[in-house]
């Protein structure tokens, strides 16, 4: 084969390539989009959209992740948290609601914040989604004064 049919096809087979991770992230789900459609939506807070859902918050939480794998799981007094790349979706009880999804946007809601530290690494500010960052600490004291 000469050299430049070699670039030829290099080239061509580099274009596929595109076109094949093109479609793939295409054919990747969006969560929001998928609860939207799946749920009834109850509620629209500033940071938030409120779903009814039915069964236990474990259950439909290992229904969703089988939709889009999370990011991150956890679980805290009865309520399942799945983070995504831009959505806490939170699956627990809600005043005389036993089920209800809570899907809220990291970049409006309490998520900068730290508000969902308490769940572990996967939910730190810090996390691949931009959240606040995540500094090493130690704001004061020491004899070189504040960092």
């Amino acid at each position: 084969m000469s050299r430049g049919r070699l670039f030829l096809l290099s080239g061509v087979l580099a274009l596929a390539a595109v076109l094949c991770l093109a479609l793939g992230a295409s054919a990747t789900p969006d969560i929001r989009s998928h609860i939207d459609r799946t749920y009834q939506r109850y509620a629209t807070t500033a940071d938030a959209n409120l779903y009814e859902c039915s069964g236990r918050p474990a259950s439909v939480a290992d229904e969703l992740s089988a939709v889009r794998e999370p990011h991150a799981r956890a679980s805290d007094r009865g309520t399942e948290y799945l983070r995504y790349d831009d959505d806490i979706v939170a699956i627990g009880p809600d005043g005389n609601r036993p089920c209800t999804i809570r899907v809220e946007d990291i970049r409006r809601g309490g998520y900068s914040g730290g508000a969902f530290i308490f769940l572990g690494p996967g939910f730190f500010p810090g996390s691949p989604a931009g959240g606040s960052g995540g500094g090493t600490g130690g704001g004061s004291g020491g004899p070189d004064g504040p960092k």
